[in-house]
């Protein structure tokens, strides 16, 4: 065999080599194996996720730390002396307002606390305390959103001891006369403001058929606003001349213990100038159950 033709048969051997090899390779499938991706499908397998299908969830909100003077600590909620209540976060943090570290005292009536709201949930995640007033950080407006039971916009004197108030707690008995007409068998109930003013927060007891009284305690230097229903506020009391009345005011002194006595003229929903059924009972803090006309 000549050179050229030994050339040429080697160049066929080659050729033959090189199509088989390529018949194998993306042809054949002889482990299973899935067939080599094109350029294009490789690019779209590298693509990562967008960052919104792994990223971590914001927090539920950003921190308000307002500082006040405890009324009261109990229950899973925290009382200042606006009145208001606000929820305690369950891993709330007790802590020194000074050091931001271990504190030996407990909120309790009097301390002041600078609490951390989370805006997200409205509790309190964080109480630091101290025995002497901390500055401003929020206003009281800015956490009043988040108060579980509404008091007076104003706030409560603080209760130190210069100002005379001990912070002790004070039993306090209601004790309210109800006009004579009022229907026997009717309930009557005592709403305050720290109450959320329900018109059916406190159920009064019957002393008879124009007296009921009930006894709750507050601590001294609490300024309490409050009213007397028959379960809503279209049956609440008016003033001597049948109109609306403003609640009435009651600080708490240092005693101990304290009774306040009212009077409800008319009721809402009654006409203050119908006359007498005959319906009322006499009493002994009632003798002469006669119905006087306002003025008189």
């Amino acid at each position: 065999m000549t050179d050229r033709l030994r050339r040429r048969a080697y160049a066929l051997i080659v050729l033959l080599a090189l199509a088989l090899a390529s018949a194998g390779t993306f042809d054949s499938d002889p482990a299973g194996a899935a067939p080599f991706p094109s350029p294009l499908e490789t690019t779209v397998m590298q693509t990562p996720p967008p960052l919104t299908a792994t990223a971590t969830p914001p927090p539920s909100g950003q921190i308000i730390k307002y500082s006040g003077q405890l009324l009261d600590y109990r229950d899973g909620f925290a009382f200042f002396t606006t009145g208001d209540a606000f929820r305690l976060d369950p891993n709330v943090k007790i802590d020194d307002a000074a050091t931001g570290g271990p504190t030996k005292l407990v909120p309790e009536t009097r301390i002041y606390a600078r609490a951390s709201f989370d805006e997200g949930s409205g509790g309190i995640v964080e109480l630091a305390l101290s025995r002497t007033k901390l500055p401003d950080e929020a206003s009281y407006l800015d956490i009043k959103k988040f108060a579980v039971a509404l008091s007076t916009p104003f706030a409560n004197p603080d209760l130190g001891r210069s100002e005379g108030f001990n912070g002790k707690p004070v039993p306090v008995t209601f004790l309210v006369e109800v006009p004579p007409k009022t229907p026997f068998s009717d309930e009557i109930y005592l709403a305050t403001d720290a109450s959320g003013w329900s018109a059916t927060a406190v159920r009064m007891d019957r002393v008879d058929a124009l007296h009921y009284r009930v006894v709750r305690s507050f601590s001294s230097g609490t300024r309490l606003l409050y009213r007397y229903t028959r379960g809503s506020w279209q049956s609440a009391d008016l003033g001597q001349d049948g109109l609306a009345i403003k609640p009435r005011v009651l600080v708490i002194p240092n005693a101990d213990y304290l009774v306040k006595r009212d009077t409800v003229y008319y009721w809402q929903d009654e006409n203050p100038f119908t006359s007498d059924n005959g319906s009322t009972l006499p009493t002994p803090f009632n003798p002469v159950p006669f119905n006087i006309p306002p003025h008189h």
